[in-house]
C-alpha cells in the first residue's frame, strides 16, 4: 500500500470535509495553533483560501448577473465579516469583494511567512481568527437542514 504526502493527504481529507462551516472551523484553529506557537500546517487555511478565491475573488467573478459567485459563500462572507468586525458594512458587491480580497491577501500572507506575520500582525492574526470562526458559523447557518436534505431521499 502506497503513502500519501502532504499535500496528497491533505487533498484526500478535504474532498471529505470540503464544506465552507468545516474548512472555517479548521482554519480557525490553526491560525489559534500559529498564535500560540504551535503551528504545523495550514492545510485548512489554504483550502480556505482557495474556497475564497475561486468563490469571490477571482478575475473571472464581476458584480454582474452572469458571474459565477457562489451565493451561499457570498453570503456567509458578507455576515461573517459583519459579525467579526463591526466597523465594517457592505451595501454592495463590490464591496464584498473588495472585504474578501483583502481577507484573501492576509491567507496568502499567513500561509506564505507566518512568522513575520505572527510578529508584525498578532492583531490581524486574532481577527483572521475570529473571522475564520464567524464564517464557520455563518456558513453553517446557510446549510439546507439536515431534515430536509433526508426527506427528499426516496
Amino acid at each position: 500500500m502506497g503513502t500519501f504526502s502532504n499535500n496528497q493527504e491533505a487533498n484526500f481529507v478535504w474532498g471529505f470535509h470540503a464544506d465552507l462551516a468545516t474548512v472555517s472551523c479548521y482554519a480557525a484553529g490553526e491560525v489559534d495553533d500559529l498564535i500560540l506557537g504551535r503551528s504545523k500546517r495550514f492545510d485548512a487555511l489554504k483550502r480556505l483560501l482557495e474556497m475564497i478565491h475561486n468563490s469571490l475573488v477571482s478575475s473571472e467573478v464581476t458584480a454582474s448577473p452572469q458571474s459565477l459567485m457562489d451565493p451561499t459563500t457570498a453570503v456567509a462572507m458578507n455576515h461573517a465579516l459583519e459579525n467579526s468586525d463591526p466597523t465594517i458594512s457592505m451595501n454592495t458587491v463590490d464591496e464584498l469583494l473588495v472585504q474578501s480580497n483583502l481577507v484573501a491577501q492576509l491567507l496568502e500572507r499567513v500561509i506564505t511567512d507566518p512568522q513575520k506575520v505572527k510578529e508584525g500582525e498578532r492583531e490581524k492574526l486574532e481577527d483572521l481568527r475570529s473571522l475564520c470562526l464567524e464564517l464557520s458559523r455563518s456558513a453553517l447557518a446557510c446549510e439546507e437542514p439536515i431534515e430536509d436534505v433526508q426527506s427528499q431521499i426516496p
